[in-house]
């Protein structure tokens, strides 16, 4: 029913948006086509999750791990420090294995579209979440079983990357890895503030400070980077996403995730209840 529902609420929104852009003046810019996008997809999950919620499961959306659940800050804390140390490791092996040089680049981006580029990844990873992690996953796993759902949602995850700019075989395992990662934030802590930081912090720290390609795209960033090396292991046109450092920061980030105690003493902190087990 989620399926239905976000695919009728997808094409509606995108009838919707797309009237309003053709009679309107807005620039034509990579930016303004990315945001388009990102609405539509936003108004039908957010649509298809609270028709799904209210008519169909009768759940409150608190149970998905969805508005201010508790801990939520403390949850949104860990993603945003796990996502700094998986960046900082990314440059620190980007300096081992090539060569690597930043320069200051905010001058050349108008405010407005520094802003508006940091409102597009805010936007785009609570999309991504709401999509693929919180109602869908927890329906999918008491359904299938937590691995089952977890890998079938992070598989459909990386297949949405799969036609951005310069993707490879690997940029789109690399994707579904980091879903496994951030379908595991969730389970263990069953709120999706966890996933949306780690998330959040990933795109904004690699994409909008740094500069980097961010799953091929290229956008307004603080800083611009110059990275030489082998593609296999950095990543190449697409970004550190396609490489070789990226399978081994998500894998390790994702069993740090799966097996952190820390994690589920959270869990039984927030629901009163011992932790699911790895295996289950």
């Amino acid at each position: 029913m989620f399926v239905i529902l976000f695919i009728v609420l997808w094409v509606a929104s995108g009838i919707a948006i797309s009237m309003i852009y053709a009679r309107g003046n807005f620039p034509e810019t990579q930016l303004t086509f990315l945001y388009l996008n990102e609405l539509a997809l936003f108004f039908a999950a957010v649509g298809a999750l609270l028709i799904s919620t209210r008519f169909v499961d009768h759940r409150p959306l608190r149970s998905f791990g969805i508005g201010f659940v508790p801990h939520w800050r403390a949850h949104l804390a860990i993603g945003f420090v796990l996502a700094a140390l998986m960046i900082a490791t990314l440059v620190a092996g980007c300096v081992i294995f090539g060569r690597i040089h930043f320069q200051w680049a905010a001058p050349l981006f108008s405010a407005v579209t520094i802003f508006a580029t940091l409102g597009l990844l805010l936007l785009a990873a609570a999309t991504e979440e709401l999509v693929f992690r919180g109602f869908p996953l927890q329906i999918l796993s008491e359904g299938m079983g937590r691995w089952p759902a977890v890998v079938t949602m992070s598989v459909l995850f990386g297949a949405l990357h799969r036609d951005n700019p310069n993707a490879s075989w690997l940029s789109t395992a690399n994707t579904a890895i980091a879903g496994i990662l951030l379908s595991w934030a969730y389970v263990r802590t069953r709120s999706l503030w966890l996933p949306y930081g780690i998330h959040l912090g990933w795109n904004v720290g690699l994409g909008f400070v740094l500069g980097f390609p961010l799953s091929g795209l290229h956008l307004a960033s603080l800083w611009t980077i110059n990275v030489a090396g082998g593609d296999n292991i950095l990543g190449g046109a697409y970004g550190p996403e396609a490489g070789l450092l990226a399978t081994f920061i998500f894998s390790s980030s994702a069993v740090i995730v799966t097996s952190s105690s820390g994690l589920r003493s959270s869990i039984r902190a927030s629901h009163g209840e011992a932790a699911p087990r790895p295996e289950e």
